[in-house]
């Protein structure tokens, strides 16, 4: 019996190109570290003060989830990536994944006094692709460009950016 490749076998989708931003992934993990280790201190450190309230072991624990909590909202920035492939361009962001295909797509730009790209939507609207961002520096870089490679395979007109600019 013969092998069947990702790209036959359905139910199974094949990006060219996908992209997560580096310095944030980075941030994000150490800060969701120490907001959970202020947390675990602040329960033991409030115990040992005597600050005229009383802390039982319910109050500690509470300290600790609910820095749990605020670390694991903050890692869904975790989430954010960009994907290309012949289905279309999607985007996605901390609390959903969207999708839009070719016909949908106008361009990609990346305007001087943006901190991400935008993927041009037709009526003049725009999306947000936070997973390039300029404080990756280089790599923000050599994705966009990789990024305006792929599109210009699906769909040539939208990876220059000048003819985008005068829609």
């Amino acid at each position: 019996m013969t092998e069947r490749s990702d790209v036959e076998r359905p139910g199974l989708e094949h990006w060219d190109f996908e992209h997560r931003p580096r310095r944030l992934r980075i941030a994000v993990i150490a800060l969701a570290i120490l907001i959970v280790l202020a947390h675990i201190v602040w329960a033991v450190v409030l115990v040992r003060d005597d600050t005229g309230v009383t802390i039982g072991i319910a109050d500690q624990l509470a300290f600790v989830v609910i820095g749990l909590i605020f670390a694991g909202v903050l890692l869904t920035l975790l989430r954010i990536r960009v994907r290309v492939g012949e289905q279309g361009v999607e985007v996605r962001g901390p609390l959903r994944s969207r999708l839009w295909g070719w016909h949908d797509v106008v361009g990609i730009t990346f305007p001087r006094s943006s901190m991400w790209p935008r993927l041009e939507l037709p009526a003049y609207e725009h999306v947000g692709v936070w997973a390039i961002l300029t404080v990756d520096g280089q790599d923000a870089v050599e994705a966009m460009g990789t990024m305006r490679e792929t599109v210009r395979r699906y769909k040539p007109s939208a990876a220059d950016p000048e003819s985008v600019a005068d829609r």
